[in-house]
């Protein structure tokens, strides 16, 4: 029989649900308690499949929620999760997030996230990766332009591989930034930009958390001849607390769609998770219903950096063509 939910109650508006296997949520506990302290939680043992079929019956009428998903290591997030999105009794919207039952690698999880989640929200550092190709450099770029004439929160740093190599980019994502977006060719083994990026590369133990990764390239949450998808592997290993990734591949129309909107939602908004960021942005419904991403981890993944870490990415060497560049040293 699933477990009766539980819940705590607390003056926040959103509803965190976390729907597994006991075993599985015994070793999110950190993350559950960590959560109970600041909102109301909702965990639902041993029910995925119920929830899946009738997620309505299972969430709040009227709450703000967001739900977590931990399920069998055999199923993908394409086979698993309908989409972005499932909806409420009221017909609302709710964010929705998977995780694969993966064993100790969700103690790895929960760490991250509960770091991420006990970050002050006074650093938000957003960091734009991309390939080096003309069609890649130019969504970029806009998305960079977009957040320097619109200054608010978010601080903008374009780490594009243009302007930086893979090892200089990997330490830059180390610091923790509070996001990342990436515009590029996507497998399910990692990026083709800065000449490959493979899950090898994310070493353990990774030191800061990114809040939230916005792939927006093909095929990062696919399991072909996988065990795991490169997202699932990232959220994984604490490399980032929620993913939003593309299970098939995708068209680079929409993807220029996609892009904007997110920045534009980022800057009008008052945002602080990656499940209101993807609410918030003004995309087509047939965009939305038929879309190939799907959130993997936490989709209450919090958009907030680490201690200094808004500082620290200004450090980066990742100039532009036209940039001036420092003095070089006399002698050296």
């Amino acid at each position: 029989m699933p477990e009766r939910p539980r819940t705590t109650a607390t003056t926040s508006p959103l509803t965190w649900v976390v729907v597994g296997p006991s075993v599985a949520l015994e070793k999110l506990a950190p993350l559950v308690e960590a959560r109970r302290r600041r909102q109301r939680v909702i965990v639902l043992r041993d029910a995925v499949d119920a929830f899946l079929r009738d997620p309505a019956a299972h969430l709040p009428k009227v709450a703000r929620s967001t739900v977590l998903v931990v399920g069998p290591p055999r199923r993908s997030p394409r086979t698993m999760l309908p989409g972005l999105f499932v909806r409420n009794s009221s017909g609302e919207r709710v964010s929705i997030g998977w995780l694969p039952n993966a064993g100790e690698s969700l103690d790895v999880f929960a760490r991250a996230a509960t770091r991420c989640l006990q970050r002050p929200d006074t650093e938000r550092p957003f960091v734009v990766l991309g390939q080096w190709e003309d069609r890649f450099l130019r969504v970029g770029l806009r998305t960079t332009r977009w957040f320097e004439k619109h200054p608010g929160r978010t601080r903008v740093f374009q780490w594009t591989a243009e302007r930086i190599v893979r090892p200089d980019m990997l330490a830059g994502l180390r610091l923790g930034p509070a996001a990342a977006i990436y515009f590029g060719h996507g497998r399910p083994n990692g990026w083709a930009g800065y000449h490959g990026v493979r899950e090898g590369d994310f070493v353990e133990p990774w030191p800061e958390p990114v809040g939230a990764l916005l792939a927006l390239c093909c095929e990062n949450a696919s399991r072909h001849r996988r065990a795991t998808s490169f997202a699932e592997t990232l959220v994984l290993r604490g490399v980032c607390a929620g993913a939003m990734a593309a299970v098939t591949r995708t068209q680079h129309a929409h993807n220029r769609i996609w892009g904007p909107a997110l920045c534009e939602a980022l800057t009008r908004h008052p945002i602080d998770t990656l499940g209101e960021l993807l609410l918030r942005a003004e995309v087509p419904e047939d965009l939305v219903r038929n879309t190939p991403y799907r959130i993997v981890g936490d989709p209450a993944a919090p958009l907030c950096g680490a201690e200094g870490a808004t500082a620290a990415a200004a450090q980066v060497f990742a100039p532009a063509a036209d940039d001036p560049l420092p003095a070089w040293p006399l002698g050296a």
